[in-house]
């Protein structure tokens, strides 16, 4: 019995023995740690671009305080009398931006001024006056816008709900100045032939803009954006330099505003 005791305890200690030296001949795997987070983007910073788009609007002409025909015979208009009924200007746009923002949390906040030129332009007969002067059946008044310029405030969105920090959605506000071409012309028979004679003058106008977006950073400074503006410009009086032709009405009151709809990119450099 005793025999047997002392080979059992001999047997478990080489057991342990054999164990401990496996354990010590396996090799610890190297502690490798985790990849580190993806860099959350910034839009902290300033950034030049170019933009082209789609220029629509509408326009209309009017009689003002003092408005008459150039012939004496048929008298002074009623101030608010329509020239024209409104009428659809379109036309493209493009031109380059540039602007800074900061970023605090979700929150994006910026400034952008751009300048764009535009062929945008409409017509309309001046068949609203034919009550008053019937030749009016052959004249046509036109507005045309050559630039824009605004200079506006950015609110922005960014890293919040189902986007990601690399897409921003954003509110823009500001004022706005064009230079808007003013003209008339008469045809040579009703509504057909060659264009007799006509007059033009050129404003520089102010105005406000309004609008939003949506701008997603593509890599490497690169962003790419839509956004649309409305742009109103104030009432203004032209046609108060002559000559003028027989028929001509002046001077007149022109309102316009703008539905712009365009795609830029934009490169961040600092």
């Amino acid at each position: 019995m005793k025999k047997l005791l002392l080979g059992s305890v001999a047997l478990v200690a080489l057991s342990l023995g054999t164990s401990a030296a496996f354990a010590a001949e396996k090799r610890v795997p190297a502690y490798v740690p985790p990849p580190p987070p993806a860099p959350v983007y910034t839009w902290s910073g300033c950034y030049v671009g170019g933009s082209a788009g789609s220029s629509t609007g509408k326009s209309q002409h009017f009689a003002t305080a003092g408005s008459t025909f150039s012939n004496p015979a048929l008298g002074a208009i009623p101030a608010g009398t329509p020239i024209t009924d409104s009428f659809d200007v379109s036309g493209f746009i493009g031109g380059f931006q540039g602007g800074c923002n900061w970023q605090w949390g979700v929150w994006v906040f910026g400034i952008e001024g751009d300048g764009s030129a535009t062929n945008k332009s409409g017509q309309q007969f001046e068949g609203a006056l034919v009550p008053l002067n019937p030749a009016s059946v052959n004249w046509v008044s036109e507005t045309q816008e050559r630039w824009l310029v605004t200079a506006r405030g950015r609110l922005g969105l960014s890293g919040w709900g189902w986007w990601g920090d690399r897409t921003m959605v954003y509110v823009t506000g500001g004022a706005a100045w064009a230079k808007i071409d003013a003209s008339e012309w008469v045809f040579g028979t009703t509504g057909t032939g060659p264009i007799r004679t006509g007059h033009q003058e050129s404003n520089t106008r102010s105005g406000w803009t309004v609008g939003g977006g949506l701008e997603y950073a593509v890599g490497y400074g690169w962003s790419v954006k839509g956004e649309f503006l409305y742009v109103k410009f104030d009432d203004y009086t032209t046609f108060t330099t002559g000559p003028f032709a027989q028929n001509s009405v002046s001077p007149r009151e022109v309102k316009l505003e703008d539905y712009i709809w365009r795609a830029g990119l934009n490169y961040k450099f600092w």
